[in-house]
């Protein structure tokens, strides 16, 4: 389905190198909240390092983007894969938002969600390696893609059934409203996570739909 020639190619394999560092953020973020959970003395390091390894995303998200106003690609596929991009490039900014958030505010998580909220961390990563995976499998083998895009939409919709299970247990505890209410915003943004996800997924569809016209 898709043809390229080298200019188109190594713009690309840049792509891919993005993506590969959103999901290093994302890895590197679910090791911050492991740490934070846990009261582990190295979450501060951790959360520099998603910082890091987001900012590493964003880098090769400009770098990609200024590769393809070179005149790369025809300018109506260039367009759908300048949005996916900026779509891909949201989720990292999501998970270092809410590492600064919560290294900041130093965010009081009752007890009794802790276990929810890793389980809340874990399928949000999950739904973007499902999305990455379509996003790839769009230049090799899009029935494959056609999949990986299902799996995302399923585990997003596993996330938000965690997610608003999570909050009505949250405000179901004996805790403080202020608690609640900030422990409520980082549920959300850890959320946005999977929700972007699978709105970037929208696009790879949008993008083999169009080509298989």
């Amino acid at each position: 389905m898709f043809f390229f020639g080298k200019k188109e190619s190594g713009i690309i394999n840049n792509f891919m190198k993005h993506l590969d560092a959103v999901e290093e953020t994302l890895e590197t973020f679910g090791e911050f909240m492991d740490a934070y959970l846990d009261g582990r003395e190295d979450f501060e390091e951790l959360a520099l390092k998603t910082v890091e390894a987001e900012s590493k995303a964003d880098r090769l998200r400009r770098e990609t983007e200024t590769m393809m106003y070179s005149g790369a690609f025809l300018p109506n596929f260039r367009g759908d894969l300048l949005g996916l991009i900026e779509s891909v490039d949201v989720i990292a900014d999501r998970a270092e938002t809410v590492a600064r958030l919560v290294n900041l505010q130093r965010t009081q998580f009752p007890a009794d969600i802790r276990g929810d909220i890793r389980k809340q961390v874990g399928v949000s990563i999950k739904t973007y390696k499902a999305l990455k995976r379509a996003i790839k499998k769009m230049f090799e083998d899009v029935e494959e893609a056609a999949k990986c895009i299902v799996e995302t939409e399923n585990l997003e919709h596993q996330e938000d059934d965690i997610e608003w299970e999570l909050i009505k247990k949250l405000f179901s505890l004996d805790v403080d409203r202020a608690v609640k209410l900030e422990v409520r915003e980082i549920i959300g943004l850890i959320g946005d996570i999977a929700d972007l996800s699978e709105d970037a997924s929208d696009r790879v569809e949008i993008i083999i739909l169009k080509r298989r016209v």
